[in-house]
């Protein structure tokens, strides 16, 4: 019989998160109507799994036996430590705009800040680990967030058309897109108030589609606005891509693309990291020459992800990520999937129906850790649907 871990994974309760999906997911009743906005699934130390009938956690079994339970060439590449964090975010209230660094980026922060401070649980500080945040997002029902800068051309266009805007032109115009959100981010508060506030009265009593981005603008000033001043977030709700992702959908975050999630409930697998540098729609720190150093200005178009399928049970997400990859399937009632973790180990959740085999999967008991070297069938009692996270390819 193979060796398995079903765990428990770690609820972090976010002010935006809300209040329903996770517990209902995982069984559980939140009389104190906390928010649930993130189920962590992984080793990271602000929140390692818990094994069940156990009083040790995920990230403390990988630490006894690296090579055992990553593999041995997962935990030779990934310093032997599990690379991927796993989880399931409901998104109720706008996230902060945010971008993330790359690998040689986060190695250069977190050393300069480990000398130099903030502490890491210091609000100010950016960098709380050494690695990159690669992200993938996919969607369990209709999800909303910005995603990358829109074209130079568009973003002309929102300066002629959002009152109050037109003097921005010639910083556009003469410094680039680049140089247009340098300003904006740069700018004193009551330079920033005098260039929303006609944006602002225009947005009362007035009513929008959740394709539109004044619909977002107009939450963001009931979200964010205190004491008549409002958030330089709002700018980049006009001048980034506003993306719908529909179930099933799913989308890539690289480091330097500035995003923020809106609204929904989805998967998201990246690498295990917590670092964050904020542009907005927030009241927590943010560093605008970090931001400004780490944020790509292209123009983006969003590139929607659907599951790719192979010769096996299981279909992908392709992203360029070594970190991770997100695997999907779908048994029929009485089908098998198999499960082969010859080349690293993995964490499964169930997110519908029930699978039974060496370990039984349903909606009591969702994850569960397999640790490298195993192959093992489940079979489905009912119509299910299982993720599976797992190391990216070798490079």
């Amino acid at each position: 019989m193979p060796k398995l871990y079903p765990f428990d994974g770690v609820i972090q309760h976010y002010a935006w998160g809300g209040y329903t999906f996770l517990p209902e997911l995982l069984q559980q009743s939140n009389e104190e109507h906390q928010p649930w906005a993130e189920l962590w699934m992984g080793a990271h130390a602000k929140g390692p799994g818990r094994i069940r009938d156990s009083r040790q956690t995920l990230a403390e079994i990988i630490a006894d036996e690296p090579k055992q339970m990553l593999g041995e060439r997962v935990a030779a590449r990934f310093a032997d430590r599990l690379p991927f964090l796993f989880k399931v975010l409901d998104v109720r209230e706008m996230l902060s705009i945010q971008v993330h660094p790359d690998k040689q980026a986060a190695e250069a922060g977190f050393a300069r800040e480990e000398e130099n401070g903030p502490p890491r649980d210091a609000p100010d500080r950016n960098y709380r680990d050494d690695n990159h945040k690669p992200e993938l997002g996919v969607a369990l029902t209709d999800f909303y967030l910005l995603h990358g800068f829109r074209s130079e051309a568009a973003i002309t266009q929102t300066l002629n058309e959002v009152p109050g805007w037109e003097e921005l032109i010639p910083i556009l115009e003469q410094h680039g897109v680049n140089g247009l959100y340098a300003h904006v981010m740069d700018a004193a508060t009551d330079a920033i108030d005098r260039l929303l506030s006609p944006l602002v009265d225009s947005l009362a009593d007035q009513d929008y589609t959740r394709e539109e981005p004044r619909f977002w603008a107009k939450r963001a000033v009931e979200q964010y606005t205190q004491d008549g001043h409002h958030d330089r977030g709002i700018f980049s709700i006009f001048w980034f891509n506003l993306v719908k992702l529909t179930p099933g959908q799913g989308i890539f975050q690289d480091a330097g693309i500035p995003h923020a999630y809106l609204e929904g409930v989805c998967i998201e697998l990246m690498a295990n990291s917590d670092n964050v540098l904020r542009g907005g729609l927030t009241p927590k720190h943010i560093d605008v020459p970090e931001l400004l150093d780490k944020t790509r200005f292209e123009a983006v178009t969003p590139t929607l992800l659907t599951a790719v399928g192979t010769d096996s049970d299981w279909a992908y997400f392709p992203t360029p990520a070594p970190d991770f990859k997100l695997w999907i399937a779908r048994p029929q009632t009485n089908e098998q999937v198999s499960v082969d973790t010859t080349d690293g180990a993995a964490i499964m959740l169930l997110l519908r129906g029930e699978l039974r085999g060496p370990v039984a999967l349903h909606e009591r008991a969702r994850t569960v850790f397999v640790p490298a070297g195993q192959q093992f069938d489940l079979t489905a009692q009912t119509d299910s649907i299982v993720y599976m996270a797992t190391v990216g390819d070798q490079k």
